[in-house]
């Protein structure tokens, strides 16, 4: 009976024993919930910010970018690590680290013991959360720290599976001086990937951790060697690796110095940095090959520019398919201080020149304005005192659109942009992407087809590009893994853009030298464009073939204008070079299928839909349901009288023998251009002083300036007090004069508006033409004087 009852009180006070610690360990566990609640995991600690990499299309890194820290470190998830280096950090670091819950209690009191015994710490017992959790919140090492140290140690046992702290460890553990993670370890060190380590590698990367600085290879290289080798030791004890490799990668040295970081295409891989979210990796568009040929081919040819006074260049490559962005060389030498090459010119802000009058005539195409073979006026003309010149200084009078283009004439481009309307045509490179043009239309006024605004080679070139891929807008795509949506935007149906780009695909140009013509042989077909800024500050070239679209700039940062720089010159040897190195042969640019195009039969004088008096016939090419064709009104049929050849009309073409005549004539402006050149003009004969029964028109007469009317000009006095009035006598049914002067348009006015001109000493000739074609002549003098009697008209 007596044992019978010790026996109950035995498990009596078992089960009140067991109740007691299952209710201390309640509570615990209550006060570990409570702290962590209120005392939450310092998460942003080991989350920290990583260093951007710029990698291109295959995934080679480009560029790395600091963090603000200046810490060279790289995110990499547990799959991307070398499965033995992962096993080696357990073996070495915490063999119970898949069976503790953050601290180990065997460890703790083998370590009390050790240190006890030594009288120092000679050991420590930290487990891999326990580190984390250090390298979290740095403290000096005493009994209060470790205490903190276990705590949390608990709570990331808590919280996080064992992969995602192997994987918080290796991204955050020291490796010495500013490199943070084994991925940023891996690549500093050993120039490759954590997946693809030694055991010599593993054993030393292992080791770096416990102690950064005595461990550096660079600065401690015996020290180094000595630990990892220990390293290897241990780990070929504890099975990570065989005796054998032990012993064969120990005979191997440590690193004596950290590899170079990558630094290819750095404007371009800037510009991506810029784009991301800075601290993101981001995986380009940009083929490797495709930068290197266009640095070289940028190299080849700066010599030759600097020897023309030209200082930089700028390249950008674009695929037409992806709208991919391929290669960027921001300048010829990216450290040459002296001639801005960290500047990125790529993205300047330039004067484009000639180079946005394709999108101008192929805007036209769509509305039904023009055809290609439409003739268009290449003739000096006064719009509000703005009159457009050639670059050559010279006029051609009748001319397609289609050479207009060709020949980058300024005169028909300034003409059909007031016929389209300046706002619908910002809007449209607005629509394309030419963003740099923000201010109000009305401020670049009709100059902007010849270059008024600015833009940028990149936005530019992708804009070209659009006329490559039959009219449809995209924007530039620079990150090959980016899963937002571009809307396309139609701005050209494929009809305008290619006709538009058959006109551009003519290679050979008035003003192409030998030596460009030569560059143009063994490349695939290419529409390409040049432009020259005012001041000759920028030349470009810009070009499409089936594939590529490249856009070239060239000129000096500063904005100081060379003479002597073109287009045609110093940009398009560099352009159809790129095309050579990129394609080689490459393609012809084919006609798409199933364009809205047919021939039609029009006047070879005017382009025009023939009428019963037209003579010569040509076909041309039109836009079915779009392109609006007017009708003849060149070629005319007329009556004259066989004695005497003049004109008749009404009743008295029965009254006098006569004989049908067709005659071609063509628009007053056109006419008084020619006259005024000296050239001879078809005119209709003067009407018979038979017809009584028709009003004459009589040609128009200058009645001021006059001949015989002395004109001086007073020195000194300002010229806006030495003025001329244009007067002319016309009949009644003319609308408008052209004024030309010594050959050169001077005003373009209606009859009844006054229009005063300054004077100018010398012997002048004036011409007035009427909007009938008819014209009058006079000659007069002005002199230089100091008298003050002035006679003004």
């Amino acid at each position: 009976m007596r044992r019978s009852g010790n026996k109950k009180s035995y498990l009596k006070w078992t089960a009140g024993a067991c109740v007691a610690v299952l209710m201390l360990a309640v509570d615990a566990f209550l006060l570990f919930l409570a702290a962590d609640y209120f005392f939450p995991f310092p998460e942003g600690s080991i989350h920290r910010k990583t260093a951007a990499v710029v990698y291109d299309s295959q995934g080679r890194p480009l560029r790395f970018f600091l963090p603000e820290d200046n810490r060279w470190r790289f995110e990499v998830g547990l799959e991307d690590i070398s499965p033995r280096l992962v096993e080696a950090v357990i073996a070495s670091e915490d063999r119970w680290f898949h069976h503790h819950p953050g601290v180990n209690p065997l460890a703790l009191v083998r370590a009390f013991y050790v240190n006890a015994r030594a009288g120092r710490v000679v050991s420590g017992a930290s487990t891999i959360p326990m580190q984390i959790a250090r390298m979290a919140e740095p403290k000096s090492r005493n009994v209060n720290s470790k205490i903190k140290e276990a705590f949390r140690a608990f709570q990331l046992k808590w919280h996080y599976d064992d992969n995602q702290l192997l994987e918080i460890y290796l991204n955050v553990a020291p490796y010495g001086g500013n490199i943070e993670g084994v991925a940023a370890a891996s690549y500093f060190y050993f120039g490759k990937s954590p997946r693809a380590l030694s055991p010599a590698e593993i054993a030393l990367l292992t080791a770096l951790p416990r102690s950064p600085v005595a461990y550096d290879p660079t600065r401690n290289s015996e020290a180094a060697l000595r630990e990892r080798n220990k390293v290897l030791d241990q780990l070929a004890g504890r099975g990570v690796f065989t005796k054998e490799e032990a012993e064969r990668y120990s005979k191997e040295p440590v690193p004596s110095k950290r590899k170079l970081q990558p630094f290819s295409a750095p404007h371009f891989s800037e510009y991506v940095y810029q784009k991301v979210s800075r601290g993101e990796s981001a995986r380009t568009t940009l083929d490797s090959s495709i930068q290197r040929i266009a640095s070289e081919i940028a190299g080849r040819h700066l010599d030759n520019l600097r020897r023309d006074g030209i200082e930089n260049l700028a390249i950008v490559v674009i695929d037409n398919e992806t709208r991919s962005l391929k290669a960027l060389v921001g300048s010829a030498d990216y450290f040459d201080k002296k001639n801005s090459g960290q500047v990125n010119l790529a993205l300047a802000r330039r004067s484009p020149g000639s180079a946005l009058k394709p999108f101008l005539y192929a805007m036209a195409i769509d509305l039904g304005l023009v055809i290609p073979d439409t003739y268009v006026l290449d003739v000096p003309t006064d719009y509000s005192g703005y009159i457009a010149e050639n670059y050559d200084g010279t006029y051609r009078g009748h001319i397609t659109l289609r050479h207009a283009l060709i020949l980058s004439l300024n005169a028909p481009a300034v003409r059909l942009l007031a016929q389209v309307g300046l706002r619908d045509f910002h809007e449209l490179l607005l629509r394309g992407g030419l963003a740099t043009l923000d201010r109000p239309s009305g401020k670049y006024g009709l100059p902007l087809i010849l270059g008024a605004g600015e833009v940028t080679l990149l936005d530019l070139t992708n804009l070209y590009a659009t006329l490559a891929s039959g009219g449809i807008h995209r924007p530039l795509k620079v990150i090959e893994d980016e899963t937002r949506s571009y809307d396309e935007t139609r701005l050209f149906s494929r009809e305008a853009s290619y006709l538009t780009t058959d006109a551009l695909a003519e290679l050979k140009r008035p003003d192409m030298s030998s030596n460009t013509w030569a560059l143009t042989r063994d490349v695939p077909e290419v529409a390409w464009k040049t432009g020259t800024s005012y001041g000759h500050r920028d030349a470009w070239s810009l070009g499409y073939s089936t594939r590529y679209t490249i856009g070239v700039w060239v000129g000096n940062p500063g904005g100081r204008g060379q003479k002597g720089i073109s287009g045609s010159g110093h940009a398009a040897p560099i352009l159809f070079d790129l095309f050579r190195g990129i394609e080689g042969n490459g393609s012809r640019i084919a006609m798409p299928d199933g364009l809205n195009l047919e021939t039609i039969e029009v006047c070879r004088s005017s382009h025009l839909l023939p009428t019963p008096y037209c003579g010569q016939r040509d076909k041309v090419t039109y836009v079915k349901g779009v392109s609006r064709l007017e009708r003849d009104t060149y070629s005319k049929r007329i009556f004259v009288d066989k004695e005497t050849g003049e004109l008749l009309l009404g009743e008295c073409i029965g009254e006098r023998p006569h004989e049908a005549r067709t005659v071609t004539t063509y628009p007053a402006e056109l006419v008084a251009w020619r006259m005024a050149e000296g050239k001879s003009v078809e005119a209709i004969p003067p009407l018979s002083p038979l017809c009584k029964d028709v009003p004459s028109e009589s040609p128009p007469k200058v009645v001021s300036p006059d001949r015989t009317t002395p004109y001086r000009v007073l020195n000194g006095m300002p010229s806006e007090y030495q003025r001329v009035e244009l007067i002319a006598r016309v009949s009644e049914e003319v609308d408008m004069l052209y004024w030309y002067q010594n050959g050169k348009l001077i005003a373009a006015t209606k009859p009844y508006r006054r229009t005063f001109i300054p004077l100018e000493a010398g012997t002048h000739n004036l011409v007035v033409v009427d909007s009938s074609g008819r014209s009058g002549s006079v000659t007069y003098k002005v002199e230089k004087t100091d008298n003050v009697e002035v006679v003004e008209r």
